[in-house]
């Protein structure tokens, strides 16, 4: 089920409504069962490896807590890992891996050893249930005592509002939260009706009017101005950015309705002056569960500058095999890792660091921004007529963009260009005062009438017009 769609702003309501009606022995029961719904609108089958994952997990990590051996420990964790670990690769990674077969030993289709695609669908969410189940698994294994019944880490997994695309939570976040009765609070619910309304608004009224511009732009990369190709990706970075924020503004405040605390999942990334500081502020969940599941476990920063610097680089790699199982997507985490790697390693020498703090905000700001924005001509990337690959369509656009090529000139409505500029103007103002809007918020009857409006409009629209899905749904 989409978050922007008639069907969930008629869902929530009720799956509140309900929950708070109810005695609290069985609000987890029937959040549960409105989750499961709420998966298998998408398609039913999806089910099959979420409540897959669901049992592995529960029953895993009930061994490991019941047994004293260590070496028993280490093997159910090995499971949860590797469990869920092969879930995600059948469905996600198994055709890359025919891919570097076949391109590895130079088959063809009609050789015989030549690995064909199986053309798997991916459920919806996987890469972010799969995640949250290993760091779950992990943290039990190094002394988590949370909650573990059946029901408990059943809805961890899988309660609506993270389900899809997370933010990708860890036990402490949520699952001890499942023991306080489920209440109505007028607080709770201002704050959440906020969060929902600005991530409707990122959504609906500025990611889906981008999207037609870069859509336009990467159908037909060949026939483009050099101009139009440099600012499909500017403008892309903007799209995912209220595209995915937007979704984790709904999710959290979907959340805090329920009386849920779940952490940010962004915190105005685009304002970052260093790519090190960007990966802190974007999709902080994800970012937070690699460096904390990947690059301290590989020895973190505390070994000797080469490993520091392969262990950085490898965690980058694994973020870009995560995002998708083409080669697109992996060049586009190498070069996230190369920007990673030489500012930890320029940045180590004084003069440049302290050469570096000299240069005024708003240049930092814009050559984080653009290495940001570069990498998705390959993110971006998809086949097309003529390119033999992704990354093939990827580079081509880089050379073109860089080599002030004629061609059709495509921009975006001005409504878009001010939309954007307005977005990143609020954010530099709430970055230097959070409670800059604190009286706004204070004026409870202009804020319900907004959102009554809002929420109205955006009914409207999904009544008569099929609204983008999630851009992250296809991870």
């Amino acid at each position: 089920m989409l978050f922007n769609s008639v069907h969930f702003l008629i869902f929530a309501p009720v799956v509140m409504a309900v929950t708070f009606l109810l005695p609290q022995r069985l609000q987890r029961w029937w959040l549960l069962l409105a989750s499961l719904y709420f998966y298998a609108v998408a398609n039913v089958v999806f089910l099959i490896p979420l409540l897959f994952c669901i049992g592995i997990t529960y029953v895993l990590v009930r061994w490991m807590v019941s047994v004293e051996s260590q070496v028993q420990k280490r093997i159910a964790l090995l499971g949860v890992i590797f469990g869920n670990l092969g879930i995600l690769y059948s469905l996600k990674y198994m055709d890359l891996s025919f891919w570097v077969w076949n391109h590895t030993l130079g088959l063809r289709p009609c050789d015989p050893w030549y690995a064909h695609s199986l053309g798997m669908i991916l459920p919806m969410g996987i890469s972010f249930f799969t995640l949250m189940a290993i760091g779950y698994g992990v943290d039990v294994y190094r002394g988590f005592e949370g909650r573990r019944s059946f029901l408990d880490t059943a809805l961890f997994l899988s309660v609506f509002f993270h389900l899809v695309a997370g933010p990708i939570l860890r036990g402490r976040d949520l699952i001890d939260q499942f023991a306080q009765k489920i209440g109505w609070s007028w607080e709770n619910f201002e704050l959440g009706m906020r969060q929902i309304c600005l991530g409707i608004v990122k959504k609906t009224f500025l990611a889906d009017n981008i999207s037609p511009t870069v859509d336009a732009i990467f159908a037909a990369p060949a026939q483009m101005h050099w101009v139009s190709l440099l600012l499909s990706v500017f403008l892309h970075s903007f799209q995912i950015y209220c595209d995915f924020s937007g979704y984790s503004d709904i999710a959290i405040g979907s959340a805090r309705i329920l009386g849920f605390h779940i952490p940010e999942n962004f915190n105005r990334p685009f304002l970052s002056l260093t790519m090190t500081e960007m990966w802190r502020r974007w999709h902080i969940s994800f970012s937070s569960w690699v460096r904390d599941y990947v690059y301290f476990p590989l020895g973190g920063s505390r070994t000797s500058p080469p490993r520091a610097y392969f262990n950085l680089f490898m965690t980058m790699f694994v973020s870009g095999i995560w995002h998708g199982p083409t080669m697109n997507f992996v060049l586009w985490g190498v070069m996230h890792a190369v920007w990673l790697v030489l500012e930890k390693l320029l940045f180590s020498v004084d003069r440049i660091k302290k050469a570096y703090d000299s240069i005024p905000s708003i240049l930092k700001i814009a050559y984080t921004f653009t290495a940001f924005s570069l990498a998705l001509f390959f993110f971006r990337a998809r086949m097309l007529p003529g390119f033999s690959s992704e990354m093939e369509v990827g580079f081509f656009m880089l050379k073109r963009a860089f080599t002030l090529v004629p061609g059709e000139l495509v921009l975006p409505p001005a409504g878009v260009a001010v939309g954007i500029l307005i977005l990143w103007i609020l954010e530099a103002i709430v970055e230097k005062n959070e409670h800059v809007f604190a009286p706004l918020w204070e004026r409870k009857g202009v804020c319900a009438a907004g959102a009554v409006a809002l929420l109205f409009i955006s009914f409207c629209i999904y009544s008569v017009t099929v609204s983008a899905q999630f851009i992250y749904f296809q991870f």
